[in-house]
């Protein structure tokens, strides 16, 4: 089966794009050097396109209560024009995927998955609706995701006419709605569009100042400011105080959901054995994910995702309390082949 092509593919073409391959989608990887778009993103202000991200709908009266019966944060107090991150549990509370959920409306919720196919989504969640008065739809089909990432955004986004949420708003403006997130550490804004305006949409924000980005640059900024992206840095064994989500993603007044026991005694006892830390690598390769992490002769986790900018690989880590101290050095052994590298506290310093 080949990859998906972007509502926008034609356009990043035109700008010279080199495309990648992202959880089955092919999406722009660069248009510059990773340094460059990083660079600017910090500074300034980045599009990135996220065609991959599936988008949902929750309608009904009982919208909000379904949603907080399910997923870890608070929903059922959120405000019309709030949003909040959630984590997907099981029962024992291992982690299935994340997702934002803005209310646009008094029984309306706006769902923005991370990683997580939207058909999967509504195929384990259309069989908890029984007697709730909801409709769960996808949406992905005729919207479509883009991300403005870096402190220059709310001047692009002003150029245009639109407003510029703060994190944790989510603002509509005609046929869009404008979600805060910061997706690099940067600052930024998830835009939910219509698929058939996305291509105009994208023109005017450049023409407003807007840089271009692709998957490489922002996968370099997630991973140096230390946020987790599921599944790669996760899997379905992980818990949410392992991979630090619990502050983002987790309410602990809101009630009963899926898995709230086994978080809420996680939290008062305050015991994981592992957790999601970071290495800088002595050389400048990216270890494969799942590589092994060694201090001394003992396994003491293993690799996750990881980037390289201006010349130093970051990677992202799963790993055991004993490597659990900033400037520690470990061996990454892949392939065969051991590395160097000193463990960080996330974000990494110096972004």
């Amino acid at each position: 089966m080949g990859l998906t092509r972007t509502p926008l593919f034609a356009t990043h073409v035109a700008a010279g794009a080199q495309f990648g391959e992202v959880d089955g989608w092919l999406l722009p990887a660069q248009f510059r050097t990773v340094e460059e778009e990083a660079a600017e993103a910090r500074r300034g202000a980045v599009l990135f396109d996220l065609a991959d991200h599936g988008v949902l709908d929750l309608i009904g009266p009982d919208a909000r209560r379904f949603a907080n019966g399910m997923f870890t944060n608070n929903i059922r107090d959120l405000a019309v024009g709030a949003c909040n991150r959630s984590a997907m549990g099981d029962e024992k509370a291992k982690l299935q995927g994340l997702l934002s959920v803005a209310r646009v409306g008094e029984g309306a919720l706006l769902v923005v998955l991370d990683g997580v196919p939207a058909a999967d989504f509504v195929a384990r969640y259309e069989k908890f609706i029984l007697f709730d008065d909801v409709e769960l739809s996808d949406r992905s089909e005729d919207r479509v995701v883009v991300h403005l990432a870096g402190p220059g955004g709310a001047e692009v986004l002003a150029g245009v006419g639109l407003p510029a949420p703060s994190l944790g708003q989510a603002l509509a403006a005609a046929e869009l709605w404008l979600l805060g997130r910061d997706r690099g550490g940067v600052g930024g804004v998830d835009i939910v569009v219509p698929t058939s305006a996305v291509t105009e949409l994208w023109a005017a924000l450049k023409a407003a100042g807007a840089g271009i980005g692709g998957s490489e640059a922002l996968e370099a900024l997630r991973v140096r400011s230390g946020r987790v992206r599921w599944p790669v840095d996760m899997g379905e064994r992980a818990l949410v105080h392992e991979m630090r989500l619990v502050e983002e993603c987790c309410s602990f007044t809101k009630g009963c959901y899926i898995g709230q026991e086994v978080i809420n005694r996680i939290d008062v006892m305050g015991q994981v054995a592992k957790k999601i830390w970071g290495i800088r690598m002595v050389e400048d390769a990216i270890p494969p994910v799942g590589a092994e992490v060694k201090l001394k002769d003992d396994v003491v986790g293993s690799t996750r995702s990881g980037a390289r900018e201006g010349g130093v690989a970051r990677v992202l880590a799963v790993l055991r309390k004993a490597a659990w101290q900033p400037g520690m050095v470990v061996e990454v052994v892949a392939a065969g082949r051991t590395v160097q590298g000193v463990v960080e506290d996330l974000p990494f310093a110096g972004g």
